[in-house]
This record gives structure tokens, sequence and C-alpha cells, in this order.
């Protein structure tokens, strides 16, 4: 059931939305429009019926009859305006927006979901099977480009450290566990790596 609530000098215009909305809106939910103005917002009548509807928790929808603030229970919520003239289209719009019932609401969201859903898994079964076939292949070749340029760029920073450290006669073998336990944690991996790949110097 829809409701408007206005003082006498905006009889016109409440009729005039009575009158569009009985032919275009049926409202599951009751549904109270305000409509405000400096005298609405003075009129006891108008805010008492804001004031229950509110306390019911019924939804509220403002319409601007002219250029006025908001009653203060609804200084947050999106009003219509129609202070400078009148919209039937942004009015059943509006409305039906509000009449819409969060059951209402969470079915389509579910809808929206399972579409979405479905599509995702397509894209996915669509990306597998041309990957199988052979249509899609991942860029080895860039992949091995990277992979070079990490070495190159790692074995830049890391060389000149690896050079003093590296055993290259028997002793420094021989002590090439101390050495290694010395050397900063970062370059554990590659100091053991880079000596296991060295010949060792035999004595004559």
């Amino acid at each position: 059931m829809i409701r408007i609530t206005y003082t006498e000098e905006q009889t016109a215009l409440a009729e005039r939305i009575r009158d569009d909305l009985a032919v275009a809106i049926e409202a599951p939910q009751p549904l109270l429009i305000v409509l405000v103005s400096a005298a609405s917002n003075a009129d006891p009548v108008v805010q008492a019926e804001l004031a229950d509807a509110l306390a019911a928790g019924e939804r509220v929808v403002p319409i601007l009859a002219e250029r006025a603030k908001l009653p203060l229970p609804l200084v947050n919520s999106p009003a219509l305006d129609f202070s400078r003239g009148y919209s039937r289209a942004r009015l059943l719009r509006e409305v039906a927006r509000a009449t819409t019932s969060r059951a209402e609401l969470r079915r389509a969201n579910r809808r929206a979901l399972l579409v979405f859903g479905a599509l995702a898994a397509l894209i996915f079964g669509v990306a597998i099977v041309a990957m199988v076939g052979g249509l899609v292949a991942f860029p080895v070749a860039e992949y091995n480009e990277e992979a070079t340029f990490q070495a190159q760029w790692i074995d830049g920073l890391i060389r000149e450290t690896l050079e003093a450290a590296q055993p290259r006669t028997t002793a420094d073998a021989q002590n090439f566990a101390a050495t290694h336990e010395a050397a900063p944690t970062r370059l554990f991996y590659y100091i053991r790596e880079t000596a296991t790949a060295l010949a060792v110097e035999r004595g004559g």
C-alpha cells in the first residue's frame, strides 16, 4: 500500500502522483511518500505520519515539492527533486526501486551470482580445452629469456664476492666448511653450489 502525506497546498501534486502510481505500481509492502516543502516541514500532521512510518519500519520516499531542507529523519535519504518540474518516469523508477522487497533483491542477487559463476566456469573450461588441444601454450621462450636475465643479474651482483670465497687450492678446499659458514646468509647457496663444481688442486 502506498500512502502520500502532504499539506493542503500540495494537493494537486499529490493527486497527480497518486493517479500515476495507481495505474503503474503495485506495492507489496507499505510505502510512504512525503511531499517536502517548508510548510510540510512545519506541519505536525505530516511529521507525525512520517514518524509513525519510520517507527513501523516502512520505506519512505521524500519528494521535494519546492526547494526546502529534508526533515531531519530523512536528511541522508535520496530525494526526488520535483521543485523544477514533475517527472512521471523518475517517479515510477524510484517508487519501483523502493517497493522491491528484500527477498526479491536476494533472489535477483543469487541469479546474478549463478550467471557470473556459470560464465567463469565456461571460460575456465574453454581455457583448459584450448591448452590441452595446443591452441594456447605457455610462452616458454619468454620464460626462458626472463630466467636467463635473472641469472645474469644475480651473477653480476655476487660474482665478485664468490670469486674471493671459492676454494682454489687443497688447503682452501679443506677449509671450505669454515669459509661457507662465515659467508653472509644470502650467499650460502651460491657459494656451496659453485664450490662443488670446482676442481681441487692436487699436490705434485
